[in-house]
């Protein structure tokens, strides 16, 4: 039996920091991206779910059990059009990436992309969510299994 160990690395935010739960502000950042957001009703309603609770959106990542990182991650990319990566680390600490890729992996959008602008989307969406100011800044996540 052996035991493995990844990293991932990037720009990004510790998904945790976001300690508000509202129902409504989290309907909002849905409203973003109305594709995905039909999807999630779509999911919601085969589950039995009509009045769904925080828990509840929550259960959406069902593979990864990543929860709010899933679905920010889902509707930025959507809306956004720009590849993020949602991870955990070892202490189940959940986080929203943009993370470095080949230049042969970049599209035009991604080409043009400044930190700043990066660091503009994370919090465009984030304070949707909560009005505490997060940190977004580069990030190590480390994890294994």
């Amino acid at each position: 039996m052996s035991y493995d160990t990844w990293h991932n690395y990037g720009y990004g935010i510790c998904v945790d920091d976001i300690t508000e739960q509202d129902v409504g502000k989290l309907e909002q950042l849905l409203d973003c991206a109305p594709v995905f957001h039909a999807k999630v009703q779509k999911w919601l309603s085969d589950s039995g779910v009509a009045d769904p609770t925080w828990d509840d959106y929550m259960e959406y990542d069902q593979d990864f059990s990543l929860g709010l990182a899933t679905l920010l991650r889902e509707v930025i990319e959507e809306a956004e059009g720009i590849p993020l990566t949602a991870c955990d680390d070892f202490d189940c600490n959940d986080y929203l990436l943009y993370s470095p890729s080949y230049p042969w992996q970049l599209n035009d959008t991604d080409r043009s992309l400044t930190e700043e602008q990066v660091a503009k989307i994370f919090r465009r969406y984030v304070q949707i969510l909560t009005s505490k100011p997060i940190d977004i800044d580069y990030q190590s996540v480390e994890n294994g299994g």
